[in-house]
């Protein structure tokens, strides 16, 4: 069987089991409900246990179903109850945010594709401490802590350290993962970016900041942590196939290399030890070190991860997590699948939970107007859909759907509004009809009931209709906008006067001004500020980039770093004491951090690069020249900073370096571009979103490139 033919039978087959697993969902959940009824607090909860054990060995029913050598993927999750994993997950299986946290965690499946290749990704949310069983499953780990909790930040760290007595951590990808979920005005940061940082140096993994809520960098955690299990296992793999050829043809055995579910010996765990994350240790000089020496060739990769499955799969323990009583129901990853397949690969396969279901009277439209008895569930696409049984509706067969976008829902007989009384011949009747006046009629079985399903299904109209800006790009692009100046911090008042609700801003410096200032801007010549309005002036993806990246908080860390004794201006100073301020700080630098004398700023700048140190990054723009901004890493590696920016995907730094005279024309040591670069990073990509991403930054690349280096000032702007 060919690669091709392999990964294909695997995609299908991951894609049925997925299918299969969530279709128990909907009367797991219903059994739920029911056991909240009875009575008898001691039947209730072994009934519950019985659930319980059905549906955690359903959670495994991929280990009946699916053949061995198809490749699976296991990543575990950790933080506390309130670090915001669970919506992380359930943004990432979902696309939506889930506000509230299930303590005991969940268990997830979900198919990814990776170099074109088909992988079960199984994810597991711990609820509580970690444990031997649980150290021992996982291929990679994410460790999570909210940015406003401080406990949060403390418990991810001990969690991890009791890993690290069970098994060799420092054999296992990681990423740290900050969450800034819950910061707002009333509930402020607390953990400041050097100390997830200097915890992600000590753990040598990378470190991301999320947002679950509008999916910030939420794809790009997972992604990453799926490419790095490929490439571990892979590699491991690699090097046994090395040393068992250099042994004798005729000798045979399997080398150990997965110690996934074997105990670890005392002196594996004395190492261990040493590696336990100390927050109060002494600072050191940390560089993260993105581009490894990995081999390039996918199928490479992937066959070694084949053989690693063929050779341990016997190794692959259960994922069953031992807690006896759900408090709450586990967040499936149950999806809304498109109607366009490329979200497909992105989203997964599987049902969407419903908002709301159940069984209702539905009129027939046939000339007898019977009422038949349906399954009905209310989506939060804005569909409702009913079938003849809940067997159908689990089988997905012999369904039809209204799509509420466009229809109203009344009630017969009932009375004007203001009345607190209904006819008294309602039969607890609703109907829905839409701008066709097409008529559905439903019956719930009380009062009670039938507001239940009119309130939910108001809210679903709703819903569609402020979702229903028919051109994605153009509701794409006024989110980010509304990201820019509700959600960036530090960017709801001026950044020079503090002014409130700013709607003028700086492009190249990423910040939002008054309107006073931004005339002041203005007089220091485009090559300092370049100055556009939030509202009256259009906005490229690149432009957009940059704004989400920075923002007035990042920007006043820099530009304001140390005032020297000078007072800022406030709102109601005078227009010269602002002018005065905004030419000491821009034109004049006075205010800017050191810079450390013994490394250039050429080098500092591709480290910050690398990092994706926005703040440093922002420092080195400040204070260089045209030949720093397009330095090589040595003498040797000829890439540029362009290039490592496009070869990360970071399409703000991209941005800010052509700003700054970077020539995308540069070639590397290999004759590589920088679009070389990006269409190699899209290649890699399965998420429809990054792809999009790549698109544009391909797009301001073709456009630096096409305008020349000598007017790419008055051209990018």
């Amino acid at each position: 069987m060919t690669t091709g033919q392999s990964g294909h039978d695997h995609s299908l087959a991951i894609r049925q089991e997925i299918q299969r697993f969530e279709s128990v969902h909907p009367s797991i959940y219903a059994i739920y409900d029911l056991i909240e009824l009875v009575p008898d607090a001691h039947i209730a909860k072994q009934i519950r246990e019985h659930v319980v054990a059905i549906e955690d060995s359903f959670v495994n029913s991929h280990e009946w179903t699916l053949a061995r050598d198809v490749p699976e993927l296991h990543l575990g999750i950790i933080g506390s109850s309130d670090s915001g994993k669970s919506a992380l997950v359930h943004r990432y299986l979902t696309g939506s945010f889930m506000h509230e946290e299930s303590p005991e965690g969940g268990r997830f499946k979900k198919e990814i594709f990776i170099n074109d290749q088909s992988y079960l990704l199984l994810i597991r949310d711990e609820g509580g401490i970690p444990e031997a069983q649980f150290s021992a499953w996982i291929d990679a780990l994410l460790l999570v802590f909210s940015l406003e909790n401080e406990e949060s930040f403390s418990i991810v760290c001990n969690f991890y350290n009791r890993m690290c007595s069970f098994r060799n951590m420092s054999e296992v990808p990681k990423i740290l993962v900050g969450v800034q979920d819950s910061i707002n005005d009333s509930n402020p940061r607390v953990i400041k970016d050097v100390r997830p940082r200097k915890l992600a140096c000590d753990l040598r993994c990378p470190y991301y900041e999320t947002c679950a809520i509008y999916g910030l960098n939420v794809e790009r955690v997972f992604q990453d942590v799926c490419q790095k299990i490929i490439q571990n296992i892979s590699m491991k793999n690699f090097s046994c196939d090395v040393c068992q050829h250099t042994t004798e043809n005729d000798v045979k055995f399997t080398v150990p290399t997965v110690t996934k579910n074997i105990q670890l010996h005392n002196k594996e765990t004395e190492t261990t030890n040493s590696l336990k994350v100390n927050i109060s240790e002494k600072d050191e000089d940390c560089r993260s070190i993105h581009n490894s020496s990995m081999p390039n060739d996918s199928s490479l990769l992937n066959d070694n991860f084949h053989n690693m499955q063929n050779q341990h799969g016997e190794l692959r323990s259960s994922i069953l997590t031992p807690t006896t009583i759900r408090k709450f129901r586990r967040k499936s990853n149950i999806f809304t699948p498109s109607k366009k397949e490329k979200y497909m690969g992105e989203m997964g396969v599987g049902r969407e939970i419903p908002v709301k279901q159940g069984y209702l009277f539905k009129r027939s439209s046939k000339s007898l107007k019977e009422w038949k008895k349906k399954y009905v569930t209310l989506l939060e696409d804005g569909r409702l859909t009913y079938h003849s049984s809940l067997h159908d509706y689990m089988n997905d067969t012999n369904g039809k759907e209204i799509l509420l976008q466009y229809v109203t829902v009344k009630v017969p007989g009932k009375t004007p509004k203001g009345s607190k009384s209904y006819n008294a011949q309602d039969s607890f009747e609703f109907s829905i009809i839409s701008l066709e006046n097409k008529t559905w009629h439903f019956e719930a079985n009380n009062a009670e009931e039938r507001d239940s399903w009119i309130t939910a299904i108001e809210q679903q109209i709703l819903s569609s209709l402020q979702n229903s800006d028919g051109d994605k790009k153009n509701e794409t692009d006024a989110f980010k906008m509304h990201c820019i100046k509700n959600k960036v911090s530090g960017n709801d008042a001026c950044v020079d006067c503090g002014a409130p609700n700013p709607d003028w801003a700086s492009l190249n410096l990423g910040v939002l001004m008054c309107i006073e200032c931004s005339g002041i801007h203005r007089n220091l010549g485009s090559h300092i500020s370049k100055v556009r309005s939030l509202d009256l002036d259009d906005w490229s993806a690149g432009h957009l980039s940059v704004m989400l990246a920075l923002g007035n908080d990042i920007a006043n860390s820099i530009w304001e770093y140390c005032l020297n004794g000078k007072q800022k201006p406030v709102s109601d100073s005078s227009r010269e004491e602002k002018e005065q301020w905004i030419r000491w700080k821009y034109e004049d630098k006075l205010f800017l951090p050191p810079i450390n004398p013994n490394i250039s700023l050429g080098k500092l700048l591709i480290d910050s690069v690398c990092r994706g140190d926005m703040r440093a990054f922002t420092l080195c723009l400040a204070r260089c020249n045209y030949e720093d901004i397009n330095i090589s890493v040595s003498t040797e590696d000829l890439r540029t900073p362009l290039h490592l920016a496009c070869a990360t995907g970071n399409l703000a730094m991209a941005q800010l370096l052509i700003w700054h005279k970077a020539n995308p024309q540069n070639l590397d040591h290999e004759g590589r571009t920088c679009m070389s670069y990006v269409r190699a990073l899209e290649r890699t990509l399965d998420n429809s979103s990054d792809s999009m991403e790549m698109q544009k930054l391909l797009e301001v690349l073709e456009q630096a490139s096409v305008s020349g280096m000598d007017d790419v000032d008055t051209s990018q702007y």
